[in-house]
């Protein structure tokens, strides 16, 4: 009996494929073999992160400018997978110009969507794009798919919740029109770290790691009892890949992350404790750096029922795991060195 042809390598476009996800996921497909193409117009991407990489080319570009992603999707497919990662992220970064933030990234899903409705349908690539956990509305239970949402509204930090929650509407309004294709699938992502995520954002991890190494107190909002789930950018990659290579996508809403729960106070003293136990925890007013307008999320976990019924393994990294490989291959890239970079800002959004 002869056994089954392996599957083919795909071919993927990333837009922000030179970011912190995208870029793990670029080595990871090009792991597999793929041939992937990352869109990056380096705003906040690092050409490093896909350096020595075979199989993975860059191309300098904006996905937001329609005559650049057209040519990519024209020159360089055609594509059997299109992952759209590109965007602003980070609390920080958001309310600096929460309106600049939601024209951004509303801006990069049109042009995203008429590009592709340019393609002949036979040319038309599947889309994965990121949207976030932070669509949902405050809950103490697990979110899943169907939880409420936050209003499409949103002002502040919630801008970007806004704006990834009109994300998801324009791109299954610009497919329902292609028959016989299923529609993208919104991959609502549950706080993912790891080594060589930028702090510059408000990111909290790489905040605290940096803060710890630089001698430097570690910044708690308030009582810390704010719960996130971490999953490691690795497994997220993986996972994505895996998404990638079924040969049926699970169209609509669909929750990636992991199972590492805590709480930003019980974060901040793991990585003290993996950095030997000298640094400091300290309390602080997300007001006085964040703005008197800043909103907390006191609970985020996710229900990832629909992303294991799909029968692809879930991030299983521990956060003591997850907090030692950060710390053992982690290099800053909030500008000026890691010292640097946390003598200015100190404090993390444990919103990231």
């Amino acid at each position: 009996m002869n056994s089954p042809d392996p599957p083919r390598p795909l071919q993927c476009l990333i837009t922000g494929g030179a970011g912190f996800i995208g870029a793990a996921l670029a080595r990871e497909l090009a792991g597999r073999g793929g041939r992937i193409v990352c869109l990056d117009d380096l705003s906040t991407g690092d050409p490093e992160r896909l350096a020595g990489v075979e199989r993975v080319r860059l191309v300098v570009g904006d996905a937001a400018r329609a005559d650049e992603i057209a040519r990519a999707l024209a020159e360089d497919g055609p594509f059997d997978i299109l992952f759209h990662l590109a965007a602003r992220v980070g609390v920080r970064a958001v309310l600096r110009d929460p309106q600049a933030c939601r024209r951004e990234n509303l801006a990069g899903v049109r042009t995203l969507a008429g590009a592709l409705a340019d393609l002949p349908p036979a040319a038309r690539p599947r889309v994965l794009a990121a949207s976030s956990s932070e669509v949902y509305a405050e809950s103490r239970e697990p979110l899943g798919e169907q939880a409420p949402l936050r209003p499409a509204g949103g002002r502040g930090r919630f801008a970007y919740a806004a704006s990834k929650r009109r994300g998801e509407q324009l791109l299954d309004e610009a497919a329902a029109p292609w028959p016989g294709e299923s529609g993208p699938v919104h991959l609502r992502l549950f706080n993912v770290v790891g080594p060589g995520q930028s702090s510059a954002g408000g990111m909290v991890l790489p905040t605290f790691v940096e803060a710890a190494r630089a001698g430097l107190p570690l910044g708690v909002h308030g009582d810390g009892r704010q719960v996130r789930t971490f999953a490691h950018v690795d497994e997220v990659a993986r996972v994505l890949a895996d998404l990638a290579s079924l040969p049926v996508l699970p169209a609509g809403p669909l929750n990636v992350g992991g199972r590492a729960r805590t709480s930003v106070a019980h974060l901040a003293r793991t990585v003290v404790e993996a950095c030997g136990g000298g640094g400091t925890v300290a309390r602080v007013d997300p007001r006085a750096s964040l703005g008197a307008g800043f909103e907390e999320v006191a609970h985020r976990v996710p229900d990832l029922s629909r992303l294991a019924a799909l029968g692809i393994a879930l991030p299983g990294m521990s956060l003591e795991e997850i907090v030692a490989d950060t710390l053992a291959r982690h290099r800053s890239r909030a500008g000026g060195g890691a010292a640097a970079g946390v003598g200015r800002r100190a404090c993390a959004s444990p919103a990231s």
